[in-house]
């Protein structure tokens, strides 16, 4: 891959800082770390747990022998510069404790005592001259011993602020870097992530900034009374079967607190209502604390806390608890605060930079240190490493714009996109569509007149598109999501009453907060009825003006086979020159604390010349598996169905996949790869096909990464976001040695600063060794999405691939529960087969349909 390809070439500043030089003589001992309470043999699962009794087993329990320091990995694994004196020779078990209160001599273990067994493990030393021939282009492949030393490099370089800060593992936090009150108990806290990357040449860590949401540190009254918006302590009086008990307990779940009449840190197992006058012994709390702790309780009739275990409990009144500090908060945003984190973690491109750069240089912290102080950091210094305090500069290109087609290509003058957008001003769709038998469904207060405003404006927005759109042949109101199948089922008999055809769409008005019934209209229309379905808020209704009722046309005409616009270039229009399909692939996984659900896969394939018109299907799968298990399936019907629409078999196959982390590249895409070529085997010889099978070219599209470009020049960005232009790509100085890859920088910023998109070519019969068609063909489908005048951050059939994994719900029995809160978290019990007989793909009527917009 080189810079001198296609497009205007541009130099940008990157996220990344260059490791000076490996340690060309220093080498890592591996060792296995057990860790037990001592007398119960309990292991200690907890990450941060772990973390801080390796601490004091380095620092206090027997330094001698862990000097110099070594890194552990926060689960079994510690690395040593040298060998470990340890005193049976390759193993030793040390007793920590975790109190600095002094053991009797010659008593028995007390709590607090933990139990550390090391064992060296029988493998060579880690060393760096792997990882050196590799960015030296020495070996080209990425070896276990590079990926090895990569993952030590990695913990060098987070160890220490790991250990100051809170942390995910990845990126630690700091209120020192930026802090936001959100409400409700909670604040934002900014961070830096680190991650160590291999390219030509040289060892990189990519720096970027990172938000997390904290619990505030605050007495345990005041934070309960922020989150029930309270301000009077007497609102914590509460019954144990009110919403607010059942709020509070849920939001304290596993929350510690440090406590007022005694040392100690505590974690919050359940709530106590009335807590003062809670009994236990023929006493109660109140009584307790006056005799026990000279403590006088000022509110004993509100809520308490329960911590220990339940065959040890214990009962703390509320106003004897602080919240401790440092506490992540790891559940999902509520939705009321989701502005606000945005705001607070959204930068422009100059700002972002600035802050990533004061994370090396400023010094922010009460001892006057940056916050990722690589210049004090013990084993930095022990590896003999340094990090550069500048980002490095690298160059890429701005690609040509593909333009946008609309009406009859032959006849009309195509739209030019500026930084990424385009509008259809005096444009009419490709292959626009006739609404001629459609209805309303109200499930809202709105009134009849501005219903009618409504659709006068969308009937009129549609017709400058070029669709002949009809006044709805019915229109009625609903009344809630028990009731959708009726309701459906009965404006359909309305419509065929008046026009003597089925409805061609229903567009349902829905109350602002309606998930319920909008999941039961979708279920209904794709997999009950077969039936087109378009749903707008009553707030979108209220306002919507002729913008917004055009973005519902492209929509509208979409979902009823339409085509809206092509976008053209020379890549695409070389592939055109034979039969080919464009394919996109995601799987997608219940949602955090789910248990016993399973992931969707899907797949997506283009069906038409123009790779604009596709067509979707799903499978299920086990819980948060990545590869998808009937892939080999679902490719086969997809090349059957192309064959059957095109009378012809495609002579090339693009397969764009999301959602693969780099560990996933090597194991999970080679075997899709292999089911893939699989399916081509077995429709040739099933079909005795006599042509040349199709060549394939499969790449993975990367979204979770933190790699972000700059411009030098404010004048070389985007002009309203500061961003690098749209079509902005980078093939050289970040990518992986190991394999082809780029990054494209596809859609203009809006807000903050841009993420591009990873493309890693995994298998290339098409393009070989050409770099620059497949990069104009990627950053030309990213202008295909239908339901936008954008281009978008990712290909079109990528983005449809991950719509259509989102809508899996609709297509499970209701009864099922999919996608609600479970109650077992026993893995065994998952059945998939249960689950398979109880899920329907969605209905024939809809086959060429893109329902899914």
């Amino acid at each position: 891959m080189s810079s001198q390809g296609k497009g205007i070439p541009q130099q940008v500043l990157t996220n990344s800082f260059v490791i000076s030089k490996l340690p060309p003589r220093t080498q890592y001992f591996q060792y296995e770390g057990k860790l037990a309470i001592s007398g119960g043999g309990r292991d200690v699962k907890n990450p941060r747990r772990r973390i801080e009794v390796f601490e004091r087993l380095q620092n206090h329990t027997d330094p001698k022998t862990f000097t110099p320091r070594c890194i552990f990995d926060g689960a079994v694994i510690l690395y040593s510069s040298r060998e470990l004196p340890l005193s049976g020779g390759d193993c030793q078990t040390f007793e920590v404790n975790m109190s600095d209160k002094p053991r009797v001599d010659g008593s028995a273990p007390t709590r607090g005592i933990l139990q550390v067994s090391l064992k060296k493990v029988a493998a060579d030393p880690i060393t760096f001259r792997e990882l050196q021939a590799f960015i030296d282009r020495k070996q080209t492949k990425q070896t276990a011993q590079v990926l090895t030393a990569i993952n030590v490099l990695q913990l060098i370089v987070r160890q220490a602020p790991n250990l100051k800060y809170p942390n995910n593992t990845r990126a630690f936090f700091t209120k020192d870097a930026g802090i936001q009150t959100l409400g409700g108990g909670l604040e934002l806290w900014r961070g830096y992530f680190q991650s160590v990357r291999p390219t030509i040449g040289k060892v990189l860590v990519n720096i970027d900034v990172s938000t997390a949401v904290m619990f505030k540190q605050d007495t345990f009254q005041n934070v309960a009374l922020d989150v029930l918006k309270q301000k009077d302590v007497r609102a914590l009086d509460l019954r144990a079967d009110s919403p607010q008990f059942r709020q509070l307990k849920s939001f304290f779940k596993g929350v510690s607190v440090t406590l007022l009449h005694r040392k100690g840190l505590k974690k919050i197992r359940g709530l106590v209502p009335n807590a003062g006058n809670f009994q236990f012994e023929n006493t109660t709390v109140k009584e307790y604390f006056q005799k026990t702790w000279s403590r006088k309780l000022h509110y004993p009739n509100i809520i308490g806390i329960q911590v220990g275990s339940k065959d040890r409990d214990e009962v703390i009144p509320a106003e004897m608890c602080v919240i401790a500090p440092d506490q992540r908060y790891t559940r999902k945003l509520p939705p009321e605060f989701s502005s606000l984190m945005v705001k607070f973690s959204s930068k422009n491109p100059q700002d972002r930079l600035a802050l990533i750069s004061a994370g090396i240089n400023n010094s922010i912290t009460s001892d006057q240190r940056s916050a990722l102080d690589y210049q004090n950091s013990p084993f930095l210094q022990d590896a003999g490493i340094t990090v550069s305090p500048d980002p490095i500069s690298v160059t890429g290109r701005v690609l040509q714009t593909p333009k946008i087609h609309y009406g009859n290509p032959a006849s009309s003058t195509p739209v030019q996109p500026q930084n990424g957008s385009w509008n259809v001003i005096n444009q009419t769709f490709h292959e626009p569509k006739s609404l001629s038998s459609w209805a309303i469904l109200n499930y809202t207060r709105i009134n009849d007149q501005t219903i009618h405003r409504f659709v006068n404006t969308l009937m009129n927005a549609c017709k400058k598109l070029g669709m002949n759109v009809s006044p709805p042949a019915a229109s009625q109101s609903g009344s809630g999501a028990s009731s959708v199948a009726k309701d459906m089922m009965s404006v359909g008999t309305s419509v065929n009453n008046k026009t003597g055809r089925h409805p061609e769409l229903v567009l349902a008005i829905l109350p602002t907060s309606s998930t319920d019934i909008y999941h039961a209209i979708k279920s209904f229309g794709d997999v009950i009825a077969g039936l087109p379905t378009q749903c707008v808020r009553e707030n979108k209704i209220e306002r919507a003006n002729d913008q917004y009722c055009a973005n519902l046309g492209m929509k509208i005409n979409a979902k009823l086979g339409g085509t809206n616009s092509m976008p053209r270039s020379g890549a695409l229009e070389k592939l055109m020159s034979a039969p080919f399909m464009v394919m996109g692939a995601d799987v997608g996984h219940p949602a955090p604390g789910m248990v016993n659900q399973p992931s969707v896969a899907s797949l997506v394939y283009s069906f038409d010349r123009y790779a604009v018109r596709y067509e979707a299907m799903m499978s299920v799968q086990h819980p948060r598996q990545e590869k998808i298990d009937e892939l080999r399936s679902l490719v086969y019907r997809a090349i059957d169905e192309f064959g059957e629409r095109n009378r012809i078999a495609p002579t090339r196959i693009i397969f764009f996949r999301d959602g693969l982390s780099e560990g996933e590249y090597a194991i999970v895409g080679k075997e899709e790869i292999e089911d893939i070529t699989g399916a081509i085997d077995d429709m040739w010889r099933k079909k005795n096909l006599k042509s040349g099978k199709p060549e394939l070219t499969f790449i993975v599209v990367g979204k979770r990464h933190h790699v972000r470009f700059f411009p030098k020049n404010r004048n070389e960005g985007d002009s309203k976001s500061g961003n690098c232009p749209a079509g902005f790509v980078a093939d050289q100085g970040v990518g992986n040695p190991a394999v082809r890859d780029f990054y494209l920088q596809s859609h203009g910023g809006i807000l903050g600063t841009s993420r591009p998109s990873h493309y890693i070519t995994l298998r290339d019969d098409i393009y070989k060794h050409n770099s620059d068609d497949l990069q104009e063909l990627a950053f030309t489908l990213c202008h295909a999405y239908a339901r936008a005048t954008r281009s978008v951050s990712i290909p079109a059939p990528v983005y449809y691939a991950d719509i259509v994994c989102a809508r899996g719900a609709f297509h499970f029995n209701p009864a099922m529960g999919y996608d609600a809160a479970t109650i077992s978290s026993n893995d065994d019990a998952f059945d998939l087969e249960r689950w398979r007989r109880n899920f329907k793909d969605k209905h024939a009527n809809l086959s060429k349909k893109m329902n899914f917009m």
